[in-house]
């Protein structure tokens, strides 16, 4: 397989998870195979690619030691278990987003075009981020907008998006997040937009993110084999610290050695090539 992009954070992912013909693999978020080609040009025994976006899956094909399964990661340790299949490789996850979601207006990622507010991975799904917007309390959104997004403006955003609604599209709710922050910045200029926290929590509640990782690392030691290496790639600090507690939970158990106690971040070159890894944090255990 021919990759189309280098993935983030390659080198030091191909290295960790130390692919051969003898090992299973599952890629957890397949999104543009960058990581899934990366682990078959290795030529693995077999390596089970996840993914809940259906779009994605479409994109790629099956061959003889690569299964494209169209579902969410939380259900891998279902998945091996009724196909008896047991991992003694590695699992990996990449929790950004692809940039077949964010490029596609359609699906409502980004507020750098005006986009229908979207924001499902898996198009099955009933809640959209319009109705999150359009439906929810004041204070629920108040409550998740500083949860999920670590928001401090969070209750007047609640307030104003309240007095404002129905949003239809991304860019009339990130105007409206826009000028909230105008107000009191005397003329500052912004390193990132003031809706991204604003849309990272309606994304997450939408796809429920955070309890989808819960569960994937509430780990399972029938289908883990000795010697798989577990890799995580998280993109802001409530996934890191998730995936944090859990590898030291499991290694004072005995059951995962870390392979590195402080997160990996991308060096120089790499953030000059592809600003995305800026904010990227892999950490790494192998099971015992």
């Amino acid at each position: 397989m021919k990759l189309n992009h280098i993935p983030i954070l390659a080198q030091e992912i191909i290295e960790a998870l130390a692919a051969d013909p003898e090992k299973i693999f599952v890629d957890g978020t397949t999104g543009g195979a960058g990581h899934s080609g990366m682990i078959l040009e290795t030529k693995p025994k077999h390596l089970y690619s996840f993914d809940q976006d259906l779009e994605v899956i479409k994109r790629h094909q099956s061959t003889e030691n690569w299964t494209l399964v169209h579902s969410n990661f939380r259900h891998i340790w279902d998945y091996c278990k009724e196909n008896q299949i047991k991992i003694n490789g590695g699992i990996l996850l990449d929790l950004g987003l692809s940039s077949i979601q964010l490029d596609d207006p359609r699906r409502g990622f980004s507020f750098q075009q005006d986009c229908v507010l979207d924001m499902r991975m898996d198009q099955s799904l009933e809640l959209t981020a319009a109705n999150v917007v359009n439906q929810y309390s004041e204070k629920d959104l108040a409550d998740l907008i500083y949860q999920y997004g670590e928001e401090r403006k969070s209750r007047q955003i609640a307030t104003a998006i309240v007095k404002n609604r129905p949003f239809e599209t991304s860019a009339k709710l990130a105007d409206l997040i826009k000028i909230i922050y105008a107000r009191g910045s005397s003329g500052k200029t912004f390193r990132i937009h003031p809706a991204t926290r604003t849309f990272q929590a309606l994304r997450i509640e939408v796809n429920q993110e955070l309890a989808a990782l819960e569960e994937l690392l509430e780990l399972d030691f029938e289908v883990l084999q000795p010697g798989a290496v577990l890799a995580i790639i998280s993109f802001h600090s409530l996934e890191d610290r998730l995936v944090k507690n859990s590898f030291k939970k499991y290694a004072a158990e005995g059951k995962l050695e870390l392979i590195c106690k402080k997160p990996i971040t991308a060096g120089e070159i790499e953030l000059e090539n592809n600003p995305r890894s800026r904010s990227a944090k892999l950490r790494l255990a192998r099971v015992k």
